[in-house]
């Protein structure tokens, strides 16, 4: 691929739980169009060598570059990094209807389908109805991993590496896919990595050692590397061979992990599997300092693996654009404003400018309490404190003025007028409402494959100027130019990637960009709620009888006396849950 024309790209997903639907669904077209294009251009470059005539529709076919060069995400965004970096081994065929049933397409499979029963005879069982099951502590000596049950999560990930396409019938990669791609995932140890930063400026005799001043860090980011090179990446990068074991079983484990939601769903732990120079290469690249002596710091792993317990990668980096904006840094010349070679795509299914429940504008929502007069005030405020402070990127690479559009889920009724609902499905019940029903995670996966077709086809540009024309479209043709070009108070923009489906749509007439694969909002049955309360509440009655047993062993009087009231607590627990699912689906015109 010629360097002089080729576009380089960095995506960044944010941390969205089951909204990952949608993150899965814009990079199912993205892929789309990626192969459509690439095919198209093969066949062009042919005809040329070949001196052949190119017909009407060929000569539409813009010929430069574009390669993606980095695949970062947190949470639900770092499993959808993964399973999109997977895909490049064997095509995808893209999925452009609904479907019950496997596809063949890792995206869809394991982000709409999830662990659903899809046999077609038989009792089924939903995700969700899976995930009360108490299969997963019953027999368990370490305590409750979590709230709901995570083995469904284990065996959609399992799925997608036990169904790659063998070895042996691997592709070559696609040109828009980097042949040294980074993928990189968050991770958060809830073991602190101690280093302290040195002050040696005062010493004497009586006072040979300055103490320095001790940090913890918690953010770890696996970051793998495609063209892995032992001897010079060793404990720099991490190994992505998804056909190689030890790599395989390390991209599998960081993949669960990144996504253990705190709480809700379970912990990962690591056990030998990160080399304590790895931790140290990583906690230095998170500091930006080359090495500890460049920083005057020093990093305190005694061991030769850092063995740590994990939870959701998205609880204190759960967009990791500073990192994916390093990676292009590194691997690309100097930017250049004026004609940037390479910029970055940041999808986010919850964007902090608006309230995702009721899609209020930022500037509408400063009407809260300003002030916290009592400590039952500050309680929750605290938390809602620290929770937002982790989102602020304090590294300098964040705020360079690179190229960067961000993607976010909306849903137009015409032009300047939105639906009147929220755009996600999933949303709902924080973000886990999409395990839920398969009809929620449909709807998702869709809008995020129309709003991705709107945004390649109306964002992703960057403007053609004659009279400084920019490297990538020095080649391009008429025929191209009128096909694609967009015009705008008097610039006119050309696509960084050409949507191939636009020439088709307007063949067809079909070009309407609020025109959507799901129109209506899926709605969730009532009497789904009260089918599900008998397991609900037999989770939480083991959940307490497991507690019981282990935490008042010695006091058998307060022991039994608990026992009594079990099920009693359960059933309060339980109806309130309930009730509070009832009225986050009613505030959303989502329960029939």
């Amino acid at each position: 691929m010629e360097t002089r024309n080729t576009f380089h790209l960095g995506i960044t997903m944010a941390g969205a739980v089951s909204a990952g639907a949608y993150t899965a669904g814009f990079m199912d077209y993205l892929i789309e169009v990626l192969e459509l294009w690439e095919e198209q251009k093969t066949i062009v470059r042919n005809k040329i060598v070949a001196k052949q005539p190119l017909n009407d529709f060929e000569k539409k076919i813009p010929l430069h570059n574009v390669c993606i060069d980095a695949l970062g995400g947190a949470s639900a965004g770092g499993m959808v990094g993964v399973i999109t970096a997977l895909s490049a081994f064997s095509k995808m065929e893209p999925v452009k209807e609904p479907s019950d049933t496997k596809t063949g397409n890792i995206l869809y499979d394991s982000w709409v389908l999830l662990d659903d029963d899809t046999k077609k005879e038989g009792p089924k069982m939903g995700t969700f109805e899976k995930m009360l099951l108490t299969d997963d502590f019953e027999n368990n000596k370490d305590g409750i991993p979590s709230l709901l049950n995570t083995q469904p999560i284990d065996r959609i990930a399992d799925k997608v590496f036990d169904n790659l396409v063998p070895k042996d019938q691997k592709r070559e990669l696609p040109s828009y896919i980097s042949e040294d791609l980074r993928v990189l995932v968050t991770l958060c140890s809830l073991r602190g990595v101690p280093f302290e930063l040195n002050f040696e400026n005062f010493t004497s005799a009586n006072f040979p050692y300055s103490p320095g001043h001790r940090m913890n860090e918690h953010m770890i980011v696996a970051h793998f590397k495609l063209k892995y090179n032992v001897g010079k990446d060793k404990d720099i990068f991490l190994k992505f061979d998804p056909y190689d074991l030890e790599s395989k079983e390390l991209i599998k484990l960081c993949t669960k992990a990144t996504g253990a939601f705190p709480i809700g769903l379970a912990p990962r732990h690591f056990e030998r599997k990160l080399s304590k120079e790895y931790i140290k290469n990583s906690i230095l690249r998170n500091l930006g300092i080359k090495n500890e002596r460049a920083g005057a710091i020093e990093i305190e792993i005694k061991e030769e693996y850092f063995d740590f317990t994990n939870v959701d990668g998205g609880t204190i980096n759960n967009e990791p654009y500073s990192e994916v904006v390093q990676v292009l840094e590194e691997l690309n010349p100097p930017y250049n404003s004026k004609l940037p070679m390479f910029g970055t795509v940041m999808i986010d299914p919850f964007p902090n400018f608006y309230n995702q429940d009721e899609f209020i504008p930022i500037e509408d929502s400063f009407s809260i309490q300003r002030f916290q007069k009592s400590f039952w005030d500050v309680i929750p405020k605290l938390y809602t404190t620290l929770r937002e402070q982790v989102r602020v990127k304090h590294s300098g690479s964040f705020y360079r003025d690179y190229l960067r559009l961000l993607v976010f889920p909306i849903k137009w009724e015409k032009m300047g007028v939105l639906k009147n609902h929220p755009p996600l499905s999933c949303a709902a019940l924080g973000g886990f409402g999409g395990f839920l029903d398969i009809e929620f995670r449909k709807h998702d996966f869709f809008l995020g494959r129309n709003n991705a077709r709107n945004f390649l086809r109306a964002f992703l540009m960057l403007e053609y100027d004659a009279n400084n024309m920019h490297p990538l479209f020095k080649e391009l043709n008429k025929e191209s130019l009128r096909a694609f070009k967009r015009e705008n108070k008097e610039k006119v923009y050309f696509p960084i990637i050409p949507d191939i489906n636009l020439l088709f749509d307007k063949e067809n007439q079909d070009t309407n960009p609020f025109k959507y694969t799901i129109g209506e909002f899926p709605r969730l049955q009532r009497n789904y709620l009260e089918s599900i309360k008998s397991q609900m509440k037999n989770r939480i009655v083991k959940i307490i009888t497991y507690e019981i047993n282990n935490k008042f062993k010695k006091n058998w009087m307060l022991r039994n006396t608990l026992k009594l009231i079990k099920k009693y607590i359960a059933n309060k627990i339980t109806q309130k849950i309930i009730v509070l699912m009832e009225k986050d689906f009613e505030k959303r015109k989502m329960l029939s």
